[in-house]
């Protein structure tokens, strides 16, 4: 009988006619995606937001404020605006008169003091117009309860609750659950202050990180105090007492004069009606009744074309660019991001460097403002910055604008431009560098894993992290950190026109608050982010009064060419193809951690705990500071 033999396909023309198939799919869709694109783009003008007369101004954080914004595409809702938006949004509605006033509700998101701060004297400014502002907490923040307390009204439901209670630390550390894995990490640290790394290689607080964390925690305590108590018009003992207690309740807050009545938001937005026809009614005889309230938020108010805008503008070929850098410091281009940060924002420096060129090589870009909200990170990232920095100032003025943290290589490259500006509030300093190495001698015991060597050279074996520390890897270790940190001791020294030995004494790893960093001429002057732009603008001459072009960096990508880049992306190398693979999973691992399982202050200190193990991967030696509470 004969056997009828099928001969086997060729598997190379199968996985042709594969790729053909998923190119052609993938084509059509494209197309489909692309119709859809010119349609949201055809019909998103008639969506265009339109201040209305008597419109409110809702100054509301539900999300994390960030010093700049991304796009977020076609068919996502418009992202919250920037901080520097935020700021131009009060300013612009204490002149518009389409604004009658000003709605500050509560979300229970907690903002960095520096920025908090700068906001609070926006919305002081803006009472200068004699419009309201009233406030609505149903639940907050100690954040939430500042903002609020320059409110004319403050009110709270029936059964709202409010965290008022004395500013604290608590700090998770990870020796103990490391050595349950049989891991040992060992720290050097230059100098005592330098404490990032405690929380690996300690069960608690060292007296010198104690110390530092203390003086900022009572400093900020204070200042929150004095602040609440200029805007409420309470006596600062009274305040501080009744933060020592912890008062939550809203009838406990209204016999203590923190709020002013107790009703529901749709109660309150009934007395900003009668508000509003009260003020009608005395500057035009109108006695008209408002049916409907028309609120307009921040990220509205800023994009809506008929809000008030300076008539006073400087030349389009006078510009300013402010480069933000926020986040973690790392080498090479953005991409990746942190899978426990509240968004996905980094100092990558060839794409940081990449912006200071652009700005620079700009004719119309007459000053850059640099603004840095970072702990630091990486050294080699934070000096080829500081580089390119120094190559840039030799074009345009450069000035440093401190956000909220400005620490260690956060410090390390605002040290290269021209004037530094820090806010009272700003957490800055932290000179000095850390190393972590993680042993997996206990480990591997544990799993019974006996390791033999081989050496042709006494060398051979060096901080190999299968077998214990041994002295002289701890003495090479030192020796490969300490003359980084004479060179970031000596940048200080050059920068801020002082001496080697002075430096250091200012150095040790410390951080410090701007005034206390300003008293120490490690900044040139305190302010915020709208002093940074006053300063640049006399830099080139336009007068203070006039609004200038800003342009920001990182740049908005272009959705279109992101997605035919996504369309037509192939496999490059293995190692792209391993941080696909991985970017699937962080995506789960972001979801949970981001999502409300976990309190705020956990989020913070595992994002924290994700950049020094994601830098020290790739480098030895680092340039970041120890968890602070945000506020």
């Amino acid at each position: 009988m004969n056997t009828i033999q099928v001969p086997k396909a060729d598997s190379s023309k199968k996985t042709s006619k594969l790729s053909k198939t998923m190119m052609i799919l993938g084509i059509i869709v494209g197309l489909f995606i692309l119709a859809g694109i010119g349609l949201s783009f055809l019909f998103s003008g008639e969506d265009s937001v339109e201040v209305k007369m008597n419109s409110i101004l809702v100054v509301s954080f539900s999300e994390t404020l960030n010093e700049y914004t991304l796009d977020a595409g076609p068919f996502s809702e418009s992202t919250s605006a920037s901080f520097l938006e935020v700021l131009h949004a009060v300013k612009n509605a204490k002149n518009d008169p389409l604004i009658s006033g000003i709605y500050i509700k509560a979300a229970g998101t907690p903002l960095g003091f520096a920025k908090l701060e700068e906001i609070i004297e926006a919305i002081k400014d803006f009472k200068k117009s004699k419009k309201f502002i009233y406030a609505f907490i149903e639940t907050g923040s100690k954040s939430d309860y500042l903002l609020a307390s320059y409110a004319d009204s403050i009110f709270m439901p029936k059964e709202g609750l409010a965290e008022i209670q004395a500013p604290g630390a608590s700090v998770m550390f990870y020796k103990g659950i490391l050595e349950k894995m049989g891991v040992s990490i060992h720290v050097e640290q230059f100098e005592e202050y330098k404490s990032a790394g405690e929380t690996f290689s300690k069960d608690k607080f060292s007296q010198p990180a104690k110390e530092e964390i203390a003086v900022i925690l009572n400093a900020r305590a204070q200042r929150m105090y004095q602040l609440i108590a200029t805007g409420r018009n309470i006596p600062i003992r009274t305040i501080q007492e009744a933060f020592d207690r912890g008062v939550y309740a809203s009838d406990s807050l209204l016999s203590l004069h923190f709020i002013d009545g107790i009703a529901q938001e749709s109660e309150v937005k009934e007395k900003i009606k009668r508000k509003i026809e009260s003020i009608n009614l005395k500057k035009s005889g109108s006695s008209d009744k408002i049916k409907n309230l028309s609120m307009i938020s921040l990220t509205e108010y800023s994009e809506a074309k008929n809000a008030y805008k300076n008539p006073l503008k400087a030349p389009e070929n006078q510009q300013l660019a402010i480069i933000n850098g926020v986040g973690a410091i790392r080498s090479g281009k953005s991409g990746s991001s942190n899978p426990f940060d509240q968004g996905t924002m980094e100092i990558a420096s060839s794409s940081m460097a990449s912006d200071i060129r652009k700005a620079k090589e700009d004719i119309n870009i007459k000053a850059i403002i640099l603004r840095i909200d970072s702990p630091g990170g990486s050294v080699i990232a934070s000096d080829e910055l500081w580089n390119e920095i120094k190559s840039a100032k030799k074009v345009k003025p450069i000035y440093a604008s401190m956000s909220d943290v400005a620490a260690s290589g956060g410090y390390y490259i605002p040290m290269a431009c021209d004037t530094i500006i820090a806010h009272p509030q700003t957490i800055t300093g932290s000179i000095g560098v850390i190393a972590m190495i993680p042993y997996l001698s206990g480990t591997l015991n544990k799993l019974g894993i006996t390791i033999d060597t081989l050496s042709t050279g006494a060398s051979s074996q060096d901080m190999n992290v299968m077998m214990p520390m041994t002295e002289r890897s701890q003495m090479k270790l030192k020796s490969q950190m300490y003359p980084i940190y004479q060179r970031f001791v000596q940048k200080v020294a050059d920068s801020r026109k002082m001496t080697f030995d002075q430096a250091r004494a200012l150095a040790k790893g410390r951080v410090w608050l701007g005034n206390d960093a300003k008293n120490n001429k490690l900044v040139d002057t305190l302010g915020g982010l709208g002093l940074a732009i006053s300063m640049a603008k006399k830099r080139i001459g336009i007068s203070d009064s006039m609004d200038i072009i800003i342009k920001s960096y990182p740049e908005k990508k272009d959705f279109l060419e992101e997605l035919f880049s996504t369309i037509t992306k192939t496999k490059r190398n293995e190692e792209a193809q391993i941080l696909s693979d991985q970017s699937s999973f962080m995506s789960f691992v972001h979801h949970i951690v981001t999502s409300n399982m976990l309190p705020l202050q956990i989020k913070q200190q595992l994002a924290l705990f994700w950049n020094i193990m994601h830098v020290s991967s790739k480098e030895k030696v680092l340039l970041t500071m120890p968890y602070i509470p945000m506020f």
